[in-house]
């Protein structure tokens, strides 16, 4: 009773500040609300499957505006993926490097808190880590910072919408039936190997398969399942401040505050540097290099009238090297541990 509580306050205090017109206001909104919830009654949501569901929902939803993507599109911005990777390198470095000797963070938290991933794949780390529930805080802020700033900075229309799909056929419904199947099969064996938020990851990947082939050109995915999985992950994310203490949010947003600004202080750096020398848009480069939110992004890019596939691009490839790469670490460990 009390999750299904906490689930109608998140949606009704993120939609109203969706229809407020705040960027971003149903996830915001259902963030605060369940936080606010959990901290008062003392209790953690039970919400099966619902990961699962954000992943795939968010996957396919991002996949689908890969559709004027092609061969030509990915060789021009290879050059800007080297310095994508530079970018994060030092982003990763020196933001980490900050919370690990001036804020005296442990070096787990500090890397977990400016891990630049999705919010699905950084909430799956937090929980498969059992890291300390101050690391979520850090990436609020960068949840917060990035959606605020964006959005100020690219002024358009906050509410943009997925575009209607007429009445769904049986064939496009068994097709869409088979990529659910498909990514949560292929899910299933990446999330043995250790890869965070496996299901997203797979989601997008297919999806943009079955776009290229041409099975889901006339298909968008209904706005309510896009809200539906926006309130949900608003309330797993919420439901981490469940012990934590109004001090601690504050001490540990500063720590946020610096950290994430670091990290777009340099994402702004190698944007200048690489527009200059592949004379680029410095602007989606920018967005291009960001640490995270790609929901965030794809949204202020459609209504600020950038290039989508550029910088969605960019994301992806940022996104597969990091939900990759602590499987990697899992498995040397294990190879290790074994061989010793």
């Amino acid at each position: 009773m009390k999750t299904l509580l906490c689930l109608l306050i998140a949606t009704g205090v993120g939609a109203a500040l969706q229809y407020a017109g705040v960027p971003h206001g149903l996830l915001l909104g259902s963030i605060l609300a369940s936080a606010l919830v959990v901290s008062n009654l003392r209790f953690a949501p039970t919400l099966p499957l619902s990961l699962g569901y954000v992943q795939i929902v968010l996957g396919i939803a991002t996949g689908l505006m890969f559709k004027s993507w092609d061969s030509h599109t990915a060789a021009a911005m290879l050059p800007s993926l080297g310095f994508l990777f530079l970018c994060l390198a030092a982003q990763i470095t020196v933001a980490g490097f900050w919370l690990f000797k001036v804020s005296g963070w442990n070096l787990k938290d500090s890397l977990l808190a400016v891990y630049p991933g999705a919010l699905a794949a950084v909430f799956d780390l937090l929980e498969s880590e059992r890291a300390s529930s101050k690391v979520i805080v850090v990436h609020l802020v960068r949840l917060l910072s990035i959606t605020v700033l964006v959005s100020f900075l690219i002024p358009g229309s906050t509410g943009v919408a997925l575009a209607d799909s007429g009445p769904m056929l049986v064939s496009t419904f068994l097709i869409l039936l088979s990529l659910i199947v498909l990514c949560i099969g292929i899910g299933r064996v990446l999330l043995r190997i250790g890869v965070p938020a496996p299901f997203m990851l797979t989601a997008i990947v297919a999806t943009g398969v079955f776009v290229k082939m041409d099975y889901l050109h006339d298909f968008n995915m209904p706005q309510w399942s896009v809200d539906f999985a926006t309130v949900l992950l608003g309330v797993l994310i919420g439901s981490k401040f469940n012990d934590i203490s109004l001090k601690e949010l504050i001490r540990h947003g500063k720590s946020g505050v610096m950290s994430v600004a670091l990290m777009l202080l340099i994402a702004a750096a190698f944007a200048t540097v690489a527009a200059r020398i592949l004379g680029s848009d410095p602007l989606s480069l920018w967005l291009a290099y960001m640490p995270g939110a790609i929901e965030t992004i794809a949204i202020v890019a459609f209504s600020g009238g950038l290039n989508v596939v550029f910088i969605l691009t960019h994301h992806l490839a940022r996104m597969v090297a990091l939900h990759f790469a602590p499987a990697l670490i899992v498995q040397a460990r294990r190879w290790g541990e074994s061989g010793s």
